[in-house]
């Protein structure tokens, strides 16, 4: 277990996933690339799938860039992939958005701007764009927002024994 609660995890080549706990608890001989969290786990199985029906040309697991010399600082994407056409991109799988992940993210955009950075979250079974999840999240809360605010407005009419008409007046 990392310090986000995210579960550690071996891929074999063949795209298995075992969780590193249970590789230890039984003993197992397992080879593979290991991976801090479940989801980079999977989306390296989605990059495999992927890879072998064509729809990309190649991938790298955990890329390393210099972000600054002095004071060294450094970025350890999830991923570099290498899409058909030849474009490259860098994906990061995110569980959690850190402070540190996203001044890094900033150094990386200035010191790299030709290269695309996705970064992705796992949401109902699919990867997607974090920013989109947020974008939900805030819709979600927004609309939530909406309906207590109106529940809570009809609720007053009824403690002060308002009627439709006087409500209407009220409003306008």
């Amino acid at each position: 277990m990392s310090k986000y609660n995210a579960k550690k995890v071996i891929v074999t080549a063949d795209g298995t996933l075992f969780e590193e706990w249970l590789v230890k608890k039984y003993n197992l001989d397992v080879t593979g690339i290991r991976f801090d969290s479940k989801m980079e786990g999977e989306y390296y199985q989605e990059l495999l799938i992927q890879k072998q029906f064509g729809e990309i040309k190649d991938f790298v697991c955990q890329p390393k860039y210099v972000l600054q010399e002095n004071p060294k600082v450094t970025y350890i994407a999830d991923f570099l992939v290498t899409d058909i056409d030849g474009s490259q991109r860098v994906i990061d799988i995110k569980g959690v958005e850190t402070a540190t992940f996203r001044v890094k993210l900033k150094l990386f955009q200035v010191k790299y701007p030709t290269l695309r950075i996705d970064i992705l979250t796992k949401k109902r079974g699919e990867f997607i764009p974090v920013k989109q999840f947020k974008k939900e999240k805030a819709d979600r809360k927004r609309a939530i927002n909406k309906l207590l605010k109106q529940a809570e407005g009809e609720r007053e009419n009824v403690r002060a024994g308002r009627n439709a008409s006087q409500i209407h007046r009220i409003k306008k």
